[in-house]
């Protein structure tokens, strides 16, 4: 299925609550990469366009580019036809990423390049999803705070020790980022807030039936209750510590003092939710966090091996090859 994007000419509609600024059309360029996240453009172009559409004035003008000129496929299959080539930007134009490269070394450079050539021409440079490690790849998000995605968090600030990573809803200024999905829109609001008046981005976000609106200050919440599954208070204590302490693990004896337990106790607790001992589903995070870290980083296997509590080499190559059938090398060119 092939989509065009683009806005066209607003309609005329009866007038805002208040007049809005006047001021020149601005326009957003998203930069649409394979396996991109279709909800996130969706999110981020839709409050553009019912901000034209409710002032009846073009406030707001946007179009999606790739690095060939030709359709992007997101990760549910979906392709999205490009307006054009990605060939730099206008004045006060604004880029936002969308997606992260490929494995084609030759083309990965030549897009690092190209951000790197709009960031010293001071275009504003925002990233949603996976576009966040795209910008920081090439080396525009140092010294930042980000909004990345919490299952891409840990890994980003591992690789990337200069950037700043919050479990924000999103971040704006600078550099724009937010996780992805719904928060895209979260953070269009914002800037059509900053830009255009709270009264407009209110009013998109009520025809949007858009009842939880997110402010900068607000977190990603995904609680350890709900990737379990499980609703027992002690046992979601101890999940989220553990968590928390993949680097450096807790002992059995640690773990069933923030359970509030004794360690057979424990033991009974983990048996009966989530069928395996503490140490056993512990062992299980840490090697589901490694394998994470090796898809998503460009962290050599030593380093993902420390980031996730193992100080063998040997034993967590070891492990690694018994629970998922091959070596943590095969995940990474160099080790």
């Amino acid at each position: 299925m092939l989509l065009q994007s683009q806005p066209r000419a607003a309609a005329k509609v009866a007038p805002a609550i208040r007049p809005e600024p006047q001021g020149a059309t601005e326009t957003f360029v998203f930069l649409l990469l394979d396996g991109f996240d279709a909800l996130a453009l969706a999110g981020a172009t839709e409050p553009l366009r019912q901000a034209n559409v409710l002032s009846g004035r073009p406030l707001y003008g946007w179009r999606v580019v790739s690095m060939t000129g030709t359709p992007v496929v997101a990760a549910g299959g979906l392709a999205v036809l490009a307006d054009a080539r990605f060939s730099g930007l206008a004045r006060g134009e604004s880029l936002f990423v969308i997606g992260a490269p490929g494995e084609d070394e030759a083309a990965r450079a030549h897009l690092m390049a190209a951000l790197r050539r709009e960031a010293a021409h001071g275009v504003r440079i925002g990233a949603i999803g996976t576009g966040i490690q795209t910008l920081a790849r090439a080396g525009l998000l140092d010294d930042e705070t980000v909004a990345a995605h919490w299952d891409l968090a840990e890994g980003l600030a591992e690789e990337f020790p200069r950037i700043e990573v919050s479990r924000a809803a999103f971040v704006a200024g600078r550099r724009p980022t937010a996780p992805g999905g719904a928060a895209a829109t979260d953070l269009m609001l914002h800037l059509i807030a900053e830009r255009q008046g709270s009264d407009l981005a209110t009013r998109i976000a009520d025809a949007m039936v858009w009842a939880n609106v997110r402010g900068p200050q607000s977190r990603q919440t995904v609680s350890a209750q709900s990737r379990y599954g499980v609703r027992n208070a002690r046992l979601v204590r101890v999940l989220a510590a553990m968590e928390e302490n993949l680097e450096t693990p807790l002992s059995a004896q640690e773990i069933a003092d923030i359970a509030g337990m004794s360690p057979r106790q424990t033991e009974r607790l983990f048996a009966r939710y989530l069928n395996s001992t503490p140490m056993g589903f512990y062992a299980h995070l840490r090697l589901e966090r490694a394998r994470s870290l090796l898809m998503q980083t460009e962290l050599s296997v030593t380093e993902v091996a420390v980031a996730c509590g193992y100080r063998s080499l040997s034993h967590f190559a070891k492990v690694y090859r018994a629970t998922y059938g091959h070596a943590p090398r095969r995940m990474r060119a160099v080790a």
